[in-house]
């Protein structure tokens, strides 16, 4: 009995490790998010982020599920794998952040001019699986959200001349 109970929990340790995907950990602990500038104010949960990662700088794509930041400018997410990737190799990512009060929660619909972005950090996949713990990307330069572009003066300037012909008009049609 004792016999078969060691090799059930070598069997579960060796399958959890030897066929795993490669993983780490979503986290931008080092290099918070921040609104506007460098010394702008935290993010809040209004601000949406989404771990790109690839094999290369030049390859990332979307990866882990797109969430919301917590109030200190923390974005969080446990065990993303990169495809592509095999464990204990090294793996390029990188946070990207919106504000989804104006562009929704969906990064396809978020022009790129509006994305705040960190650093491109490489980070090693592990199995995750105890006590092979992961790890997190070691951000240098936090993701700064730009703040929402206001109309510009002139488009302001083209509706208050259309108001102000409209209102003659409409003054002219009452005579």
């Amino acid at each position: 009995m004792k016999k078969y109970l060691y090799f059930s929990a070598v069997w579960i340790c060796a399958s959890a490790s030897v066929w795993a995907q490669g993983v780490f950990v979503g986290s931008n602990i080092g290099a918070r998010t921040r609104l506007g500038s460098l010394d702008g104010p935290l993010a809040g949960t209004n601000i949406f982020g989404q771990m790109l990662g690839g094999p290369n700088p030049s390859s990332l794509q979307p990866v882990g599920p797109s969430i919301y930041h917590y109030s200190n400018g923390v974005f969080s997410v446990s065990y993303i794998t990169v495809p592509d990737v095999p464990v204990y190799e090294y793996a390029y990512v990188e946070l990207l952040a919106w504000d989804s009060t104006f562009w929704g929660t969906n990064l396809a619909g978020v022009p790129s001019d509006q994305l705040g972005r960190t650093d491109i950090a490489s980070v090693l996949l592990t199995t995750g699986v105890f006590p092979d713990t992961a790890y997190l990307p070691r951000f240098t330069q936090p993701a700064i959200v730009p703040p929402i572009p206001e109309p510009s003066v002139w488009a302001l300037a083209v509706l208050a001349l259309g108001a102000l012909g409209m209102r003659r008009f409409v003054t002219k049609a009452s005579k």
